[in-house]
């Protein structure tokens, strides 16, 4: 009969092994941010396309209402559009 060598299986001291996972934990962590990150921008840029939609809906509804006038942000008070102003929007 053959002899068998029984072989010990090498291994990373305890202290290699904390450094490995600890940098794939630190890793995994940094991968998962991202892909948060990702998802947040993408429900922003949904968002801000449903805000645009409601703004001109807004708009087109005040237009038919007062016409084409400027609106203080201030106090809310309206000013008619000089007929240049309307002219360089057109253009």
């Amino acid at each position: 009969m053959a002899k068998s060598k029984t072989t010990k299986a090498k291994k990373l001291t305890a202290k290699e092994l904390e450094e490995v996972k600890n940098l794939q934990n630190q890793i995994n962590t940094v991968v998962l941010n991202i892909g948060n990150q990702e998802l947040i921008k993408n429900q922003l840029a949904s968002r801000h396309t449903e805000l645009q939609a409601e703004w001109k809906d807004m708009t087109i509804s005040l237009e038919e209402k007062y016409g084409s006038v400027n609106i203080s942000l201030e106090d809310g008070s309206i000013t008619e559009v000089e007929e240049k102003e309307e002219e360089t929007a057109l253009a």
